[in-house]
């Protein structure tokens, strides 16, 4: 592969991805570059959330507030910019890694974009103005083809990640070289070891001996299962895939009874770690602060809300209330830690002692103190640490959506960094206990916000993360188990969606028939069901979504939104989404009918806040809809089975059968005609069970006019009025 020198003298070099061509409005892709020092571990990082890195000599055009003086821009979709001379001395490679992050219901890989490369920009020898040069690499060869791994989700064609190069430091400059290897994870936080790999395969293909390369060499070589937690705005995933990234072979390979590899265990208990920091009060000339402090207005908090399938709130912990069913807010501590002892001045050490040279009375040089290490606007400051314990949580819970707040007046202007980690702490970690737990708690999600300083400060809230639960009978799930590429792709495969609606159907039969057995049981013993019928699986998504208000209530719009879509969000704004994933409230019952215990669920296309496109409808009463929508009703080409068991295939119009259409009724007779407002009407052939056909027409749903009506060894043929023989009826019988 070939390699370029850059000009060890320059002050800037810059890479830039173009992924987008006229056509790719809704490609997703990005670049990030991940800096490993010396000793082989990774330095920092810039990507799509952290626009700057090592004190600004790395920065991306994402944020060109945090540029230093002097950094020239340049055009692209995604451009990093490097100053060479502002890099911490320990950095010795910059890997650039190309992703296209996974989306929920729909393909998008590096082959989505009609247009995919990179452009290095540097300054010839001994310049140090613009950046001239320009050498162009056209990456879309490399993934044009299946990833020979497949597809992670089963969605495109697995070309997610590419090691587009490696840039190192080989006295006396700096040198790119290229890569091209490609991965079907959507991250570098998944790929360090195959990153590290790649800096051992420099020494071995140019011969170029690396500290980084013996540093890795001296431990043993890679670490398989090392893992740079990395988490986008818009990630949707489930806790057990968080929990198998990069897993060792014993837990995430090991072999079945069947010989299939066994799946990662869902976490049972979570660590949520919560951290915010606040822009410093500047200083005003003429005053005597000295402007270190909290700008005026900033009382930052969070709460970790719980909701059920109805949108309402079922409990909530914040930092002044601190336990809830499932839920505790810190740790318990039995004593105080004792403060460490101050280190006593041993002889000569003193004030005013010493050896000549070192403060005395003997003179010599005074040793200045270091420099202050700069303020990283990224670092992490725990604020307080939240455990969940899943399986405790009240039955009721659907969704859990952790908020950071600033109520006191001004808002997220004056918060500079809001974070949240979480941590998988199943194997015994709990807030009862300040030992280590009993092996590392595995980081399942890292993500923030950097805020700008003197935001809109009507923006007082952001929810950074949300949990909910993905039941195993709700539309995406009946979705995803079809295995196509698409919900489209989904609705046109008429054979394989009756398959499915069937398939569904007699799902839903069987839990309601389990529930009312578990439940009769339950109150034959005095006592309530405690626990969900419904099997699901917890799932993390990351909404980041900003809203305005004084209080949780003044975002009660939002809240419905976080609460019940999943998809991409912004305040007060209308739904867009070509694979969103909706939970309904269930419907309110007559009193004293229970209450269901499924809801409507749909996923599929929405547009300006309602159903449009493909998509799937479930309902709670076990009926079922796979087709088109538009303006939020079923509409167009679809198929239905209802909650008897009969099937419709056909048009409709306005959730109504209208048009061509067949309906299957359950005891095996069917309908083939026209229909209007959700009744047969017009021309059509009715089967019955006995092998009978009648052919007619059909007003509002009754038969009327002329009509025929054909069995093996008998014919009928006479005028129908409201659905019966009218007058003579001649029928012929044949031998």
């Amino acid at each position: 592969m070939a390699n370029l020198e850059l000009p060890f003298r320059g002050d800037q070099f810059s890479f830039a991805l173009n992924c987008k061509g006229p056509e790719d409005k809704d490609v997703d892709i990005d670049l990030s570059a991940v800096v490993f020092d010396r000793e082989g571990n990774i330095l920092d990082t810039v990507h799509p959330h952290k626009p700057s890195a090592l004190e600004f000599a790395l920065v991306s055009n994402r944020d060109k507030d945090c540029w230093l003086e002097g950094t020239q821009d340049l055009p692209g979709d995604d451009v990093i910019h490097v100053l060479p001379k502002k890099l911490d001395p320990a950095a010795e490679v910059i890997a650039l890694v190309v992703s296209a992050p996974h989306k929920t219901g729909r393909a998008n890989d590096l082959s989505c974009s009609s247009l995919l490369e990179l452009v290095v920009s540097y300054q010839s020898e001994g310049e140090h103005g613009e950046l001239t040069n320009h050498k162009k690499a056209d990456l879309k060869p490399y993934v044009s083809e299946p990833h020979p791994d497949g597809a992670q989700h089963g969605l495109g064609n697995g070309q997610q990640s590419m090691l587009a190069a490696l840039v190192y430091l080989d006295k006396p400059g700096w040198t790119v070289h290229e890569d091209r290897s490609t991965y079907n994870a959507d991250s570098y936080g998944a790929l360090v070891p195959d990153l590290k790999a790649a800096i051992m395969r420099i020494k071995a293909a140019k011969g170029v001996d690396l500290d980084a390369c013996r540093a890795i060499e001296a431990a043993g070589g890679v670490d398989a299962t090392e893992v740079a937690t990395f988490t986008r705005a818009g990630d949707d995933r489930s806790l057990a895939e968080l929990a198998g990234v990069r897993r060792s072979p014993p837990l995430a390979e090991a072999a079945g009874e069947d010989g299939a590899a066994a799946a990662v265990p869902q976490p049972t208990k979570l660590r949520i770690d919560v951290g915010w920091s606040v822009w410093k009060k500047p200083k005003v000339e003429g005053e005597e602060d000295d402007g270190d402090g909290e700008p005026e207005g900033t009382e930052p908090d969070f709460m970790l809300v719980f909701y059920d399938t109805s949108g309402a709130e079922v409990q909530q912990v914040s930092s002044s209330n601190t336990e809830a069913d499932g839920v505790k807010v810190g740790r318990e501590f039995d004593e105080e830690p004792e403060p460490e002892p101050e280190a006593e001045a041993e002889e000569g050490e003193g004030e005013g002692g010493g050896e000549d040279g070192e403060g005395g009375e003997g003179g010599g040089t005074e040793v200045a103190p270091p420099l202050a290490p700069a303020e990283d606007p990224y670092a992490f400051t725990l604020r307080h640490e939240v455990f969940v314990d899943l399986a405790a949580l009240p039955k009721t819970v659907h969704t859990a959506v952790l908020i950071v707040t600033n109520f006191a007046g001004a808002g997220l202007a004056s918060m500079r960094h809001m974070r949240a980690r979480v941590y998988d702490v199943s194997a015994g970690e709990d807030s009862s206990s300040q030992k280590a737990p009993t092996s590392t708690p595995r980081e399942l999600a890292d993500y923030g916000i950097v805020s700008k300083y003197q935001a809109d400060v009507s923006v007082t809230m952001v929810a950074l993360l949300k949990l909910y639960k993905e039941y195993s009978d709700s539309a995406f799930s009946l979705w995803a188990a079809s295995g196509t590429q698409s919900v489209a792709e989904f609705v046109a495969d008429a054979e394989a969606v009756k398959a499915a609606l069937k398939k569904y159907q007699e799902g839903y039969k069987a839990f309601k028939a389990e529930e009312a057995r578990l439940t009769a049981a339950a109150e034959d013993a005095g006592d309530e069901l405690a626990y969900e019928v419904r099997a699901g699986a917890w799932r993390l998504s990351v909404p980041s979504l900003m809203m305005p208000g004084e209080s949780l209530e003044d975002a009660e719009h939002d809240v419905k939104n976080l609460t019940s879509y999943d998809g991409p969000l912004a305040s007060r704004e209308a739904r867009t989404c070509p694979a969103a994933r909706v939970t309904y409230a269930p419907k309110e019952l007559p009193e004293g009918q229970e209450p269901q215990t499924t809801v409507d669920t749909f996923f599929g296309g929405y547009a300006n806040d309602v159903k449009s496109g493909p998509g799937v409808y479930l309902f709670a009463n076990g009926a079922a809809y796979v087709g088109m929508f538009a303006g939020g009703k079923r509409e167009g080409l679809g198929c239905m089975i209802l909650p008897d068991g009969g099937l419709y295939e056909g048009y409709l119009v306005a959730d109504k059968f209208d048009g061509q259409g067949q309906y299957s009724y359950p005891d095996g007779s069917k309908y083939t005609g026209m229909w209007a407002g959700g009744k047969k009407h017009g021309p059509g052939v009715f089967w019955d069970t006995v092998r009978g056909c009648l052919r007619g027409s059909w007003v509002n749903g009754v038969l009327k006019g002329a009509a025929t009506y054909d069995q093996p060894a008998v014919r009928f043929e006479g005028e129908f009025v409201a659905g019966g023989a009218a007058g003579a009826f001649p029928y012929t019988i044949v031998f």
